[in-house]
């Protein structure tokens, strides 16, 4: 028997029933092998920079996934299991000391298994010059050695070894040698099981297509990690039917071949992580019947057929969303992507996008696509997400594949890159670059899709850092990315390219508008529309009224119950969640007229109401026989499909404000406008002078903010005319050269944002992004945490207590939940709330804050170091102060 078979690699509670460990390394590698054989978009992403036979870098691939838990080959892990350990080790009667239980525990076997490669081979890595007693580790990133370059081996190794959550650098792995206390024989019997094994794996993956230790590897693939990470929990996944335990001695080609042509298939299937692109059919296919393509949908089957950046802009309204998912399409049918996320700003704007896309997936894929929403309220294969911890007691089972799974999936803001179609806030796509436990799955999700990210505009200094980076990463994954944008500033489509690799030099000219721009790392190309596709001018009136804390006075109230007492609709959009509910209260003890308000600030289950509600009434289908209001805050800005006849905004950054007015007038409906809104009209709130208060708080460039007032001052038809204004306008606000008789103190603000705050931000993305701190846990606080550099960035849980423990928003128990779903609990219930209110609150666990409140009525009360917080499904969360 080979020594490599005294190994378990998992194990029942006592030992009764077991998996040896070359089996469970084999079935891992076998789920690789077929989700390999099964996705071209996969193997699309390893070949990138590599020239190798692809039937030779699936070899690599697989020969690294098989040593995936190299480290469980040492006495201390196997130790975990006294009874089976005794039973299956070499002469286990025959040790004299043994490893203590303390340090079996504090064995990891994937930073373990790391170190010990790295011991195991020293000698060969460094030509059999150099022992590892003579000196440090430092000479293997410089010698060239009989295995090849120490660097094309190490990304690797510590991508598979570090399937568990963290990638250890090879530089800062400790030793992990046995006490020296115990004896010396466990280590040998150890070190030879494990050079048997390496030998196997060569023999049983590398050596059939001519490979050999002796050969270079291939360059390595950031997808790497998450599709070994993957597999691993996939073949984990132990049962009567799936990797059913094995103990016997066989013959590993024969055990392999045969897991890879029933388990590993059956388990891929099982998890729906494997689609069925239908051909792609054009755009025509995914527009209503009666309507044709236009404006961008037109140039999609004009783009390449290749994997690269796409940059989009178009006005508001103008069809973006199924251009994107058309050529989106296009790459998937080609097998250049296994999937598409779709990223969002907001919890709203995703809301509203997953009803769109569930009436395109099926068009997208066969077989009953993964849809997914990164909020809970999502459709995946119940087989795979009712999963249960294994019966894996006697060891620590926080470091087993099926048990990580389970975790990971408990929160289903994590489910959308494992799907077909993800839909998802763009903080769940920032988490892949971050130091965030298996940020590498989210990597590896994203990089075989199409990553579609909207309102690519509306990210800060810090957010764009990290978006950067994400663009960077999904380039060297071979993936590709479609930006989204109606007012893109020529300095912001400059620095998106720069992430892909481009320089894209001086423009001598104003761009064209609407323009797609495409790139696959080398020079940009121009994609412009036909002149009869070029969408009609449309005049928005503006109407600039100086006003005292940009709030609206009653003169302008009694006009906005006028209006919409005569049938209109009307939005009154806020800057800051506290006026707008105070707006509210103002308007309804006016009036008996309808005032709706909408925020973020809501437990999800109530907001995931209010957006459906706003849609409904607001949306193409709502009733317009009646006059109505809504006051909301920026969440209404971006992507949600509703109309209004009159819009009331206060003064923002003049991209947001085309944003806000991209609301009126949204849909085609002549001759149904209520009298005096023929045409749309936005009434602006600006400051009586250059103090913006607060707003310059929510907008720190204060001097775009002026600059955006001034422009509406001095506008001399009192009206802007789109397209045109999205170059003219933008380009003018957003220049970097000083504008004539700009006050000192706006160009001084203007440094101190540059130097003080923008830069700031992006240093600190970039120190995120290098940083080599142990990783958070991926939960939605976390994520929360590293991924917003503003003021949303703290969870509030309110919740009352009972006599069966404490009950959320949504009527939810938490303490009567399992492990797994406390957690999506948590993430339902949990309400955002500013960083400010942090000295009010009483601090709990996992960095969240929880809110103990009465029932006041039919919403909740309750009081924190003095201070009163109110909670209703209507108003949300309040602070009052």
């Amino acid at each position: 028997m080979e020594s490599y078979f005294r190994y378990w690699g998992k194990a029942e509670k006592e030992g009764d029933g077991y998996h040896l460990l070359p089996y469970h390394c084999l079935d891992v590698a076998a789920v690789g092998a077929a989700w390999w054989d099964a996705s071209p978009a996969i193997r699309h992403g390893f070949k990138q920079h590599n020239d190798l036979l692809e039937e030779q870098l699936r070899a690599w691939v697989l020969f690294y996934i098989a040593l995936h838990d190299y480290g469980k080959l040492d006495a201390r892990f196997q130790l975990r299991v006294m009874p089976l350990w005794k039973s299956l080790y070499p002469n286990a009667n025959n040790y004299q000391v043994l490893p203590s239980i303390l340090e079996c525990k504090s064995y990891y076997h994937g930073e373990g298994g790391l170190s010990w490669f790295i011991q195991d081979n020293a000698a060969k890595l460094s030509g059999g010059v150099l022992q590892r007693e003579d000196v440090g580790w430092d000479f293997l990133d410089q010698m060239e050695t009989s295995f090849g370059t120490w660097d094309l081996w190490k990304p690797w190794i510590e991508s598979v070894t570090g399937h568990h959550g963290h990638i250890k650098s090879a530089d800062c792995v400790p030793e992990t040698a046995i006490s020296s206390a115990c004896d010396k024989r466990l280590g040998e019997v150890d070190r030879l099981a494990r050079r048997e094994w390496l030998h196997a794996v060569e023999s049983l993956f590398l050596s059939p297509v001519g490979l050999s230790l002796t050969d270079t590897p291939p360059i390595y693939s950031p997808l790497m990690a998450g599709f070994c990470s993957v597999a691993d929990w996939l073949g984990s996944r132990c049962d009567d039917e799936n990797f059913s335990y094995c103990r016997e001695e066989l013959n590993l080609q024969t055990y392999f071949e045969e897991r890879y042509v029933s388990d590993a298939s059956r388990t891929l299937q099982i998890a729906g992580v494997i689609g069925q692109p239908k051909f792609y059919e054009g755009v025509n296919a995914l527009l209503d019947k009666k309507n044709t393509p236009r404006s961008l949908q037109t140039l999609v089957d004009d783009l390449p057929l290749e994997t690269g950046l796409s940059l989009v802009e178009a006005p508001t309204g103008s069809g973006k969303t199924e251009a994107a998912l058309a050529y989106a399409w296009r790459l998937v049918a080609a097998g250049l992507a296994d999937s598409i996320v779709f990223a969002l700003p907001t919890q709203a704007t995703a809301n509203a996008m997953l009803g769109r896309l569930e009436r395109v997936a099926p068009l997208l894929f066969a077989d009953k696509p993964n849809l997914l929403l990164a909020h809970g309220l999502a459709r995946f294969n119940k087989a795979f997400t009712n999963i249960k911890h294994c019966a894996i007691e006697g060891y620590d089972s926080q470091e087993d594949g099926w048990v990580q799974c389970s975790q990971w999936l408990a929160e289903s803001r994590k489910r959308v890159f494992l799907g077909q179609i993800g839909v998802c806030t763009v903080d769940q796509v920032l988490v892949s670059v971050l130091p965030v436990k298996h940020r590498f799955v989210r990597g590896f999700g994203i990089g075989r899709s199409v990553l579609i990210i909207d309102e690519v505009h509306a990210y800060d200094a810090y957010m764009y850092g990290l978006l950067e980076e994400v663009l960077r990463q999904q380039k060297s994954s071979g993936g590709s990315a479609i930006l989204l944008s109606a007012t893109l500033p020529e300095r912001q489509r400059k620095q998106l390219c720069s992430a892909w690799g481009v320089n894209p030099g001086k423009q001598e000219e104003k761009a064209p508008y609407p323009l797609i721009t495409w790139t696959d790392g080398a020079e940009p190309h121009f994609h412009e529309l036909d002149p009869v596709q070029l969408p009609e001018n449309v005049a928005v009136k503006v109407e600039p009224i100086l006003i005292e804390g940009l709030l609206p006075d009653e003169t302008l109230l009694r006009r906005i119950i006028a209006a919409a007492g005569a049938g209109a609709q009307v939005a009154i959009v806020c800057n800051l969640v506290n006026l707008a509910q105070g707006l509210v209260r103002t308007l309804r003890d006016m009036t008996g007229l309808p005032v709706d308000l909408f925020h973020a600030r809501y437990c999800y289950r109530h907001r995931q109401e209010k957006e459906l509600d706003v849609i409904d009434r607001f949306g193409l289908g709502g009733d317009r026989e009646t006059g109505r209001i809504l006051v909301a805050t920026q969440v209404v800005e971006q992507s949600l499909d509703i109309d209004f006849d009159w819009l009331i905004t206060q003064l923002c950054p003049v991209d947001l404000l085309f944003q806000r007015m991209g609301r009126l007038h949204r849909h085609h409906r002549p001759g149904k406008r209520p009298e005096g809104f023929e045409k749309p009209l936005c009434t602006v709130l600006l400051p009586e002078g250059d103090d913006f208060g607060l707003h310059g708080v929510i907008y720190t460039n204060t001097r775009v903010l002026w600059r955006t007032a001034k422009k509406l001052v001095a506008e001399p038809d009192g009206e802007i005319l789109f397209p045109k204004a999205y170059r003219d306008w933008i380009e003018s606000v957003y220049q970097e050269d000083g504008w004539e008789n700009e006050p000192v103190a706006v160009t001084e603000g203007y440094e101190k944002f540059k130097y003080e705050i923008e830069e700031i931000k992006r240093y600190k993305a970039r120190y995120m992004v290098d940083t080599a701190m142990n990783p958070f846990n991926d939960t939605d606080d976390k994520v929360l945490a590293v991924t917003r550099d503003g003021d949303m960035n703290l969870s509030v849980v309110p919740f009352c207590r009972t006599a069966q423990g404490r009950m959320l928003m949504d009527g939810t128990v938490f303490e009567t939940l399992d492990e797994l779903r406390q957690l999506e609990a948590l993430s339902l219930n949990s309400v955002g709330v500013p960083k400010s209110w942090k000295y009010d609150l009483e601090k709990s666990d996992e960095g969240r804050f929880w809110l103990e409140m009465e029932q006041e009525g039919e919403g909740y009360r309750g009081v924190s170091k003095g201070v009163t917080f109110r909670y209703h499904k209507d108003m949300g969360l309040e602070r009052e102060k």
